[in-house]
């Protein structure tokens, strides 16, 4: 079986102090959060109406940009589309039925699962690199607000289910043209790019 071709969050924070010191310092936080209410229980119509546009498209090109996250693409809609303290609160009152109705969704069709949170996103086009071990997915997503086209990677395999930004362009021929380079290789070399934390 390959190697993986992509470090994991521990590893990238030892090879950074400063972002280990950041990290630790926001976990403290997350630790001493409020205690979760019982009563409340958050779904669908809370995130759509509380989704914050701006700051997803800000963060998920800081923080994801050829960095490896788990989960899927509602992951990244709760983790970079609201302020930190409300993605504790999210995680921690979101109906568990609402959750994972929405995380297969993600999975089986990313155009209809945006159009659940908004109009912004136009889906272009995607395609996948299969193999008896391994399964992975592009997709390309076109942003009315900014006029940029974002490709995304994701790998399907449960162990190492997650995603990241590849590529932004305000050009859809070259990310269309960058989209099936990444596909070809993947296929040729039977594994991802290496994917790293770049600023």
């Amino acid at each position: 079986m390959n190697k993986k071709s992509y470090i994991t969050f521990d590893e990238m924070l030892d090879r950074d102090p400063k972002l280990k010191k950041k990290f630790n310092k926001e976990f403290a936080k997350y630790q001493n959060r409020p205690k979760p209410n019982k009563n409340l229980k958050i779904g669908l119509e809370y995130l759509r109406k509380n989704f914050n546009l701006d700051l997803f498209l800000k963060n998920i090109v800081k923080l994801n940009y050829k960095y490896w996250e788990e989960g899927n693409m509602l992951n990244r809609i709760i983790d970079y589309g609201f302020e930190k303290e409300e993605v504790y609160k999210i995680y921690d009152h979101i109906d568990a039925k609402e959750y994972d109705k929405l995380y297969k969704l993600a999975d089986r069709s990313v155009h209809k699962f945006f159009l659940k949170f908004t109009n912004n996103f136009e889906f272009i086009d995607g395609d996948i690199a299969e193999t008896p071990e391994y399964f992975w997915s592009t997709f390309i997503i076109y942003a009315n607000r900014n006029d940029n086209y974002y490709l995304f990677l994701e790998d399907h395999n449960p162990e190492n289910r997650g995603n990241c930004l590849y590529f932004k362009s305000i050009n859809e021929k070259i990310i269309l043209n960058r989209m099936n380079k990444l596909i070809k290789n993947t296929k040729r070399l039977n594994k991802l790019p290496k994917i790293s934390k770049t600023k």
